[in-house]
Parts: structure tokens; sequence; C-alpha cells
């Protein structure tokens, strides 16, 4: 029988620090004690939700357009439905270049609109072009209030360590 390491649910969150909010943009104060992004997947339920500063969020993508930074205030909550709704087997290499459709929702605390987005799933490949225990989410979510305006990241997901916290 094959082993198997289902990954259902998954948390990433990257703190605030007065470094990265002086560097992302010198007039915009970032509350201390909130993230500066948090997001969470729910592969079993097929759930998404990604909270954080606007500015950020803009100043971290590298293909940004000015007039992004000015489409929201403050901090964004996003909900969104993945599809397909399945956990993900990393141990297997077929999850390597999966795809997931992503349709929700952006809020900003003072208008509610629809966004919709992509999320990959890639291996990040060990030496000799191996398959190893450290995979990539880059998810890819379009604010359709605004045109050509995109959150992009990508969050790190290491299967050993995965592995560590179901023994």
């Amino acid at each position: 029988m094959k082993k198997q390491l289902l990954l259902k649910q998954f948390g990433y969150s990257i703190p605030s620090t007065a470094l990265v909010i002086s560097v992302t943009k010198t007039s915009h104060i970032v509350s201390g004690h909130l993230p500066l992004m948090r997001v969470s997947f729910d592969f079993e339920h097929g759930k998404m939700k990604l909270e954080g500063d606007w500015q950020y969020l803009m100043a971290t993508n590298k293909h940004n357009g000015a007039n992004w930074f000015t489409c929201h205030r403050d901090r964004v909550s996003i909900a969104m439905d993945i599809f397909p709704i399945s956990p993900i087997n990393l141990h297997d290499k077929e999850s390597d270049g999966l795809v997931f459709t992503l349709e929700g929702l952006i809020n900003d605390g003072e208008s509610i609109g629809g966004c919709s987005g992509l999320m990959v799933l890639d291996n990040v490949k060990g030496k000799k072009g191996r398959f190893s225990n450290r995979w990539d989410f880059t998810f890819y979510i379009y604010d359709l209030q605004f045109e050509f305006c995109e959150i992009k990241f990508r969050v790190p997901v290491y299967g050993n360590t995965l592995e560590e916290a179901h023994n």
C-alpha cells in the first residue's frame, strides 16, 4: 500500500513588524497586533480565508499597478470556495501541478465585492530534480470590482513537518 500524507487543513501567517511596515509604505500605519497576512485552507470543506493589510498585499506583488493601492483601505478579508474539494496527498507525485479554482467575496469594511482566482500546488524539486517534502501553494486572486487588480502569494508547505505533527 502506498504511503499517504493527507493535507486537510493548513494555515499560514505573516506577523507584523515595524521594518516590514516601513518598507511597504511609509505613510501607512498598521496595527501592530494584527498580522500583515493570515490565510487558512480547508481542503476537506473547500474553504479558503485570507485576511490582511491591503497596502502590504499590494506592495508584495511584483507586478502591481500604482492604482491598485487605492482599491481598498486598511484591512481586507476574503472568503473563497476551493474547487475541487478534496484532501491532498503530499506523498503522491500526481499532486504536483494541481490547480484549484477559487470563487468568493472580498470585504474591506465599507464594501463587499466578488473575487475569483486560481491556486496551484507545486512540488519544489530537490537535488537532480527529485521529488521533495517541500511544496508551494501559489494563489492568484482577482478583485472583480477593479480591472486587473491581483493578489498573488506563494505559501510554503513542508511535508516532513506535517508528518511530525501527526506522529
